[in-house]
């Protein structure tokens, strides 16, 4: 996963005065809710903001965006000191890399409808010796046994702009998707395949044959045109974790175009795109909309404690001026609000 560095300075010198990660935090949020919309509740007619409860989840995809990606950095740090060791590859794994990539699979899947959109061929012949691995014999050598059966996760509740379907269940912004995947309590990173390629996702246990989830991306129909959607690689990770409901497999794939997806992968349920909630954060906006917004939210906030409004604060300022103006009447005396007022043509008296 590639990394925006452009900000690290800055946000060293803000770690280095703040003392510590919590007090960071508190600043970041402190910021956000200071100077941006993101606590801001969205009302009905509301252009900024975002409906209760997003916030929060934005917040969550983000940790376990990086969660994910740390605990992928300690499988890679692991395999790499396994192999230091001169520790040899599970049989599985060197079937794989010696042998010839296995044919690949109809254009069509059997249980696609007779009018579904014809499928891309596959992406590599990598991808299909990483898939032939997953699915060979399970290894007998230490801590690589096939995962023994048991109570699988429960999928999370009311997923974001996403859905369930009988194996796991989804999510997505505009510009990601998460897939939420029930394993048995007793897997261990070590025993999932998860193999993420530019159109397609596969993910099963080491030594299974049948895929916890496989699929193509879905195909994006809407304007007449079949669009297949894919997403960037190296943007793209997987976890293993606890959830709420027991043990799950959480797969993290950032989108190659900003698209709502009415599925995670073709040919699973789909939801109604015209649905979702599309708000977007005021920093995704040009500097005047983002200016516009930060207006609004003041004069909401001073109506709210009896202030005037910064439009209100504008005219006052004119009218003081204009109170002491060359040839004012009213020059040199006190300034007094109820003798004039602004009008459309100008001041009146």
């Amino acid at each position: 996963m590639q990394h925006d560095t452009k900000y690290d300075e800055v946000l060293l010198n803000v770690a280095g005065q703040c003392g510590g990660i919590a007090p960071l935090l508190d600043t970041f949020f402190s910021f956000l809710y200071r100077k941006t919309d993101f606590f801001h509740i969205m009302a009905e007619g509301e252009n900024m903001g975002f409906h209760d409860g997003v916030a929060e989840k934005l917040v969550l995809r983000a940790f376990r965006k990086y969660e994910a990606a740390s605990a992928m950095a300690r499988q890679e740090r692991s395999a790499a000191g396994a192999a230091a060791d001169g520790e040899r590859l599970p049989p599985a794994a060197a079937a794989a890399s010696s042998s010839s990539p296995p044919e690949p699979c109809p254009a069509t899947p059997a249980d696609a409808p007779a009018d579904a959109a014809p499928l891309p061929p596959p992406d590599s012949a990598s991808e299909e010796a990483q898939l032939a691995a997953a699915s060979g014999p399970a290894p007998t050598s230490a801590g690589t046994a096939t995962v023994p059966p048991g109570p699988l996760a429960r999928p999370p509740e009311a997923p974001y702009n996403g859905g369930h379907t009988a194996r796991y269940s989804w999510e997505q912004t505009l510009h990601d998707v998460s897939l939420h995947v029930p394993v048995p309590a007793a897997t261990r990173a070590r025993d999932v395949v998860c193999v993420i390629s530019k159109q397609r996702l596969s993910a099963r246990l080491r030594g299974s044959e049948e895929a916890l989830v496989e699929g193509r991306f879905p195909c994006d129909a809407r304007n007449g045109q079949e669009v297949w959607e894919s997403v960037k690689v190296d943007e793209s990770t997987w976890s293993l974790g606890e959830s709420a409901g027991g043990m799950c497999l959480s797969v993290y794939l950032e989108k190659s175009r900003e698209s709502w997806w009415a599925s995670a992968l073709h040919g699973d349920a789909e939801i109604d795109t015209t649905k979702v909630d599309s708000t977007r954060s005021m920093y995704e906006y040009d500097g005047e909309t983002q200016g516009a917004i930060r207006k609004i939210l003041f004069d909401q906030d001073q109506k709210r404690k009896g202030q005037p409004t910064s439009d209100e604060m504008q005219n006052e300022e004119l009218l003081r001026r204009a109170w002491d103006a060359e040839g004012s009447p009213f020059r040199g005396t006190p300034y007094d609000p109820s003798k004039v007022s602004l009008s459309q043509g100008g001041s009146e008296t």
